[in-house]
């Protein structure tokens, strides 16, 4: 594999693709537990978002950084999380009492783009931090802020049986040379971990096989995490950090799949 720079390499056109493979983004921030949080704000929360996210779920509780489910203090229930989707089903927001995140998940329309996922997310950003101001909730403090990406490739793009991984992802080569013991693998996964310049956090990448649930087509599916341990609650710093995120994605992605693919499946744009 590859290691990457230890800076960003941003005097080169940013990768873009007619057709990216891209299945879902996340854009998210783990925060401080407000100590005044009860159950009820949650429903006072959906009000404010009511409008453009009118359809509410529960979801399964995501465990603290210390592997613990919170709980309510005063009732020992667990603190639930929430999902709030548009009409269109492709947008949500998730809510915890110790994390905000802004999904877009494909479902008939093309990506939109990173510019439209990151002001959809500061548009969430800025109804929560209202929501704070209005309860009283004291100061907003980000502890963890996360962008991923997650990418399917299925069968038939780019790829036919598991012998094909090296046109998808140029590093990844199982040299069945005569005389090994061990057949063709079946089945692959894999996760490396690299560290974003200037102590910005770091960005992971696996790849593992999955079926696609609708229609139980085999598929790769490759995602890219970032994470950063923030200490700032400057809305500014905060989205350079995500613009920086973006582009390591972006640049990583470009950097691991294969160029045949990213010019005959994903359609690669030229000067870019």
């Amino acid at each position: 594999m590859k290691q990457p720079a230890t800076s960003s390499p941003s005097l080169s056109p940013l990768p873009s693709y007619k057709k990216p493979p891209v299945d879902e983004v996340v854009c998210g921030v783990r925060f401080l537990t407000p100590e005044q949080f009860r159950i009820p704000h949650i429903g006072l929360l959906w009000d404010k978002f009511r409008s453009d996210y009118p359809i509410i779920q529960h979801a399964p509780p995501l465990v603290s950084a210390q592997g613990e489910i919170i709980i309510d203090a005063q009732s020992g229930i667990p603190v639930p999380r929430i999902w709030l989707i548009n009409k269109s089903d492709d947008q949500l927001v998730q809510f915890q009492v110790d994390r905000f995140y802004f999904n877009w998940r494909r479902r008939k329309d093309t990506y939109p783009r990173y510019t439209y996922v990151i002001s959809k997310f500061e548009n969430v950003w800025d109804t929560i931090i209202k929501f704070f101001n209005e309860f009283e909730f004291g100061e907003f403090k980000p502890i963890e802020c996360e962008l991923s990406y997650t990418n399917h490739i299925p069968k038939g793009e780019g790829w036919n049986t598991i012998n094909d991984i090296p046109k998808i992802f140029s590093d990844f080569v199982w040299n069945q040379v005569p005389g090994r013991f061990l057949p063709n693998p079946e089945n692959v996964a894999w996760q490396s971990k690299f560290a974003l310049p200037a102590n910005k956090g770091h960005l992971t990448v696996n790849l593992k096989q999955a079926v696609r649930a609708e229609d139980k087509v085999p598929l790769f599916v490759f995602e890219l995490t970032a994470r950063w341990q923030c200490e700032s609650n400057d809305k500014k710093v905060i989205r350079e950090w995500f613009d920086v995120a973006h582009e390591w994605i972006v640049r990583g992605f470009t950097d691991i799949t294969s160029s045949d693919i990213q010019r005959t499946i994903w359609e690669r744009e030229e000067n870019a």
